[in-house]
């Protein structure tokens, strides 16, 4: 069924994916942003309550991807630079939905929710202990949202995405980085331990996660990731042979010792959202190799 989706943060890395894909679907798309508007279902907001009302006129569902990330700027246990946008504008949100009569929101959240001591892998039944700052506020932007809608509604379900790469991500700082050496034709040299382990999604899994969240009623929050935790020598390895940089690498570890591993069960998201990833890391690479020469987003 055809339906009206707005999407908050809209030009950003996972919005501009998301847009196209919604699009393609049948749905019309109404891109939220602060930006001067550039089309016509471009609605510009301050994120506001009064502003979010307006911009979400005409809506059935929102997907807010909107929210302060962490900089290396940022001090990793302040929370007060993110606490406005990530934690407060979820009442906004809620409100302005409300009004706007939604059925449905759907907030990207993270894995840094979690940490070691959750248990591998780590399953949405564990108590999360955000790992910094930016983890808190999208842990607390989580518990909001399901305090604020689960009497009144709407339905709500939030995702907590594994560490998202794609062509046009910039805050992925191993796979990203490996990527623009190797397209460079550069040496890639690993230090500390290349078996440090990653759960890596890739950014058309995500956008396929955040469909099959607007197509089910599942409240609660999913976690939404690669499917295992990618050893980065494994990541740095692939990334070189996919873009014909087959065995420029050079290992300057200095340690073996036992490393923590980030890893999300998909089990839920499997059985109550329909989903699982399609994309395994070689196959995410290939993808985002031709999105980069310009074939696709």
């Amino acid at each position: 069924m055809s339906t009206t989706i707005a999407v908050t943060g809209a030009s950003g890395f996972i919005g501009s994916y998301l847009c196209p894909a919604l699009e393609e679907a049948g749905h019309r798309v109404l891109r939220l942003g602060r930006a001067t508007p550039q089309g016509a279902d471009d609605r510009q907001t301050d994120y506001s309550r009064s502003s979010l009302i307006a911009a979400l006129d005409g809506a059935d569902a929102v997907v807010h991807l909107a929210g302060r990330r962490m900089t290396r700027e940022d001090a990793p246990m302040d929370i007060g630079p993110f606490w406005p946008s990530n934690v407060v504008a979820i009442a906004d949100l809620v409100a302005a939905g409300r009004e706007a009569g939604l059925s449905r929101i759907v907030l990207a959240s993270t894995i840094a929710v979690y940490a070691p001591v959750c248990g591998l892998p780590y399953r949405e039944t564990a108590i999360p202990r955000p790992i910094n700052a930016y983890a808190l506020s999208k842990y607390m932007a989580e518990a909001h949202l399901e305090m604020l809608t689960r009497a009144k509604g709407p339905s709500a379900v939030a995702l907590r995405f594994a560490a998202v790469y794609g062509h046009g991500e910039k805050g992925t700082p191993a796979l990203m980085k490996f990527v623009r050496q190797a397209q460079a034709g550069e040496t890639i040299v690993l230090t500390g331990n290349a078996d440090y382990r990653i759960d890596q999604l890739y950014v058309r899994d995500a956008v396929s996660a955040v469909q099959a969240a607007l197509a089910s009623d599942a409240q609660g929050a999913y976690n939404i990731g690669g499917g295992r935790a990618l050893p980065v020598g494994e990541i740095a390895e692939t990334v070189n042979d996919v873009f014909g940089n087959a065995g420029n690498i050079r290992y300057d570890t200095d340690s073996d010792a036992p490393m923590p591993e980030t890893c999300m069960a998909l089990d839920a998201a499997k059985t109550d959202l329909g989903w699982r990833p399609a994309f395994d890391l070689r196959a995410g690479l290939e993808d985002l190799r031709r999105s980069a020469a310009g074939s696709d987003v």
